[in-house]
């Protein structure tokens, strides 16, 4: 079930909790790696990265979109619809805050990429992986990859600062928890869905008795509005950092090609 159209000024208040995207994708989009190469030598990896900028600030724009559909739905479903809709406005908005929250790991992903190839570090971000820190931290993901390697090789580069950033906010880290249990185990309970289980055995002992508790599920770990109350300005953080690469990348290419960009 689709939710009804929100008046204009509904609308607009939801647009005004999300970051302006439109900005750096169409920053992006001029970013064309055809004649980006023709500057650079053979085998070069500085034009793969307008790719992976493209890339990025298309996911960003898709978990944009997948935010204010959570935001909108549940406003809908609890305030415009008759009768209100509880169940209606939890299940869609995480139906697309989990989205979103998917969208902007794979964001973070291609920003790692995208600065991999531009500082033409991919061999040394490979060889950092299987290095002894990197597997004491457990740092897996490409744009954890990329940006502990920054940080202990080029901790005063423009691109560690604005990594670092994003790497150290709260929301970030919460939106990435949430996003890797959601994917890698049992996904995060949320109030109001239902009935659910955490994956563990249901026995309890005590002193000379061993039993269960039967009905009630598990306690949640969040609720709808914790889901895009980090998820929101994770996404204004990230895509600042975004703005942050791909000017920067903008002026790299402007001085260091006789093509103007």
């Amino acid at each position: 079930m689709s939710r009804g159209k929100l008046d204009k000024e509904t609308a607009a208040s939801v647009e005004k909790e999300l970051p302006k995207v439109v900005d750096v994708r169409t920053a992006s989009l001029y970013l064309q790696p055809d004649p980006i190469s023709m500057g650079f030598p053979p085998g070069s990896t500085i034009p793969i990265a307008s790719v992976c900028l493209q890339d990025a600030t298309s996911a960003l724009m898709e978990a944009r979109y997948a935010l204010f559909e959570s935001s909108a739905h549940i406003v809908w479903y609890r305030k415009k619809s008759e009768p209100p809709h509880e169940q209606f406005a939890v299940f869609f908005g995480k139906f697309y805050a989990d989205d979103a929250a998917l969208r902007m790991y794979a964001a973070g992903e291609h920003l790692g990429n995208a600065i991999g190839n531009m500082l033409e570090v991919e061999k040394e971000v490979s060889d950092f992986k299987r290095s002894n820190l990197a597997k004491r931290r457990n740092v897996v993901s490409r744009q954890a990859l990329v940006g502990t390697y920054l940080i202990e090789n080029y901790p005063d580069h423009e691109i560690t600062k604005a990594v670092r950033r994003l790497k150290e906010s709260i929301d970030w880290k919460k939106t990435r928890k949430y996003r890797d249990d959601w994917v890698h185990g049992k996904p995060p309970i949320i109030s109001g869905m239902g009935i659910e289980y955490e994956r563990r055995n249901r026995l309890i002992v005590s002193a000379g008795s061993i039993g269960v508790s039967l009905g009630g599920g598990d306690e949640a770990r969040y609720s709808v509005e914790d889901l895009v109350g980090f998820m929101k300005p994770a996404l204004f953080l990230l895509t600042e950092t975004a703005t942050d690469i791909v000017n920067y990348y903008v002026d790299f290419l402007n001085k260091n090609q006789k093509t103007s960009w």
